[in-house]
């Protein structure tokens, strides 16, 4: 093999190095920024300490409104993970349905991008307000009044942080998800089931 092919193997070995590792560590950290790609294919093996360390970054509470938690014995309490698309709402439905006739708690949870700074961060958290807002609004009479959170971060990692402070019963998800940041999308849920040691329903098949 000639001098150049090996030159040829070495740039696309630094290359794949570092797109991997900005596949597995980044993403996973909830970084959708598409240009940690190209980071990651410039720097190669030095971008493995970088996406370590990005990847490990934890979630933060950006707006947090709560109300007083029942006692444990008053019924279930559940968290709706909600990213404004029509798959999430189902989910939100099926939370609904599940606390139909019962006093448990119920808290929704949108969660946003870390990568996201100054007026792109402000502007998303004022997106997944309004969109907190609007689910709350149209809540039937009858359930408790929801705590609602945004958080911003990897959105498993998120929910269950939220999960474990609210020492909630039922994590619910949509089955796929495209709305507030592309935020819950199919692949979070099935990572959010294997990681949970709380029940996870995957609510909302599509026409219900």
């Amino acid at each position: 093999m000639g001098e150049v092919w090996w030159v040829v193997l070495a740039v696309l070995a630094w290359l794949a190095i570092g797109l991997v590792t900005a596949a597995v560590f980044v993403t996973r950290g909830g970084h959708r920024n598409l240009l940690w790609y190209l980071v990651g294919g410039l720097l190669g093996p030095i971008f493995v300490p970088i996406a370590v360390e990005r990847g490990r970054a934890g979630t933060r509470r950006v707006d947090v409104r709560s109300r007083p938690p029942s006692g444990r014995g008053a019924g279930l309490r559940v968290l709706v993970g909600l990213d404004g698309s029509a798959d999430s709402d189902r989910a939100l439905r099926t939370a609904v349905h599940a606390l139909t006739g019962t006093a448990g708690d119920l808290v929704l949870v949108a969660v946003t991008s870390p990568d996201l700074v100054d007026i792109e961060a402000a502007e998303e958290d004022r997106r997944a307000r309004r969109m907190l807002d609007e689910r709350v609004a149209g809540l039937p009479a009858g359930l408790p009044e929801p705590s609602t959170e945004i958080i911003a971060g990897h959105p498993v990692d998120a929910l269950l942080a939220v999960a474990d402070a609210r020492d909630v019963d039922l994590l619910v998800v949509g089955r796929a998800g495209h709305g507030l940041g592309e935020r819950l999308l199919g692949s979070v849920a099935e990572e959010l089931a294997h990681r949970s040691r709380r029940p996870v329903l995957l609510g909302g098949l599509p026409g219900r």
